[in-house]
This record gives structure tokens, sequence and C-alpha cells, in this order.
């Protein structure tokens, strides 16, 4: 049975008692899970499908899929840009204090009242933050000397400055190192 649309990842598990799953679709603002960071923005809240699946006496599998839109500036060429990130989680939770059972990386618990996702959503969109935003892999960013975006042409300072640049660069001895092996 779905429910309506919730702005929390916290969920009552009474109703499964009578029920042997409850799907819920949520939308919630990233700042509620901590999902603040200067290098990239939420431009969209949590879009969340969660599906509750009671197994085996209290137990209940916990499957979420996430999407949500990051608003981030290229890093090669300055310009702002979205994409579009997601996750799935795959939880499984055991009625319980944590305490009491041995101590399985797999298992969380919960309290037999509510069940909390919002701490393994929060890690999961964390890794999907990409660490050096790209707008394009091919985007060729500014030029070093005068600063003009290399993805609409090139600049006049590039013609002229190609055989300095190569020669300075500590690397450019690797490639005539590979060719002559």
């Amino acid at each position: 049975m779905k429910e309506g649309i919730r702005d929390t990842l916290v969920f009552d598990v009474k109703d499964l008692r009578h029920e042997d799953f409850k799907q819920y679709e949520a939308l919630v603002p990233p700042e509620t899970l901590g999902l603040i960071y200067e290098e990239a923005e939420f431009a969209s809240p949590l879009s969340c499908t969660v599906l509750l699946l009671l197994q085996g006496g209290n137990n209940i599998c916990v499957t979420a899929d996430i999407t949500s839109t990051l608003s981030a500036e290229c890093r090669r060429c300055v310009k702002p840009f979205e994409i579009d990130v997601a996750t799935t989680l795959n939880l499984f939770f055991s009625f319980g204090d944590e305490s009491s059972e041995e101590d399985e990386a797999d298992v969380r618990y919960y309290d037999g009242e509510t069940l909390d996702i919002s701490e393994d959503a929060r890690q999961s969109l964390i890794l999907e933050i990409p660490m050096w935003p790209l707008c394009s892999e091919t985007c060729e960013g500014l030029c070093l000397q005068c600063g003009t975006e290399l993805n609409g042409g090139a600049c006049s300072c590039e013609a002229e400055n190609e055989a300095p640049v190569a020669a300075s660069n500590p690397f450019s001895v690797l490639s005539k190192m590979l060719e002559n092996s």
C-alpha cells in the first residue's frame, strides 16, 4: 500500500503489524539531512521512493531510491551547471538493542516504533557528490594566460605560448621517453 508524500525519512512501523509492506514517497529538503556544501548545492529536494518490507517477525528490509539535482561550478571553466545524482539503499533493520546483539556491520537496529534511514541516505548521497565537478568531460576550461574560456574557441595567446608551455612542463620529457622506448 502506497502512502501520501512525506517530508522525512523517519517511518512509523506500527502499520507493518497489519501489513507485510508499505511504500512511501518523500520529498525531503536536503538541509534536514545536513547536506549543505560550498562546492555543490542541492538544487532540488530529495525525491525518495521507500519500500518497507516486514520479514521474519520484527525484521524489516528497506529499499530506497533517492534522486536529486546538484548545482555546481565547473572546475575547468568556472561556469555553473546542474547534475543529477541518484543512490539506492538496501538496508536490513532488526528489532532490539544493538549492544545486546552480535556486531554485524550490515544490520541496523530500531526500537520497534520508528525506523530512521536519514543517516544512511546522507552518507550515500555524500558519496555521489563529484569531487571534481565538470560541466562535460571535454570541457577545455580557461586559458591560463588571459582567462578566455576555451570551449568557445582558441584565444590569441594560445598559439604564441604553445612552445614555452611545453618546455616549462617538467613532465614533457616523459612523452619523449615513451617514444624512445
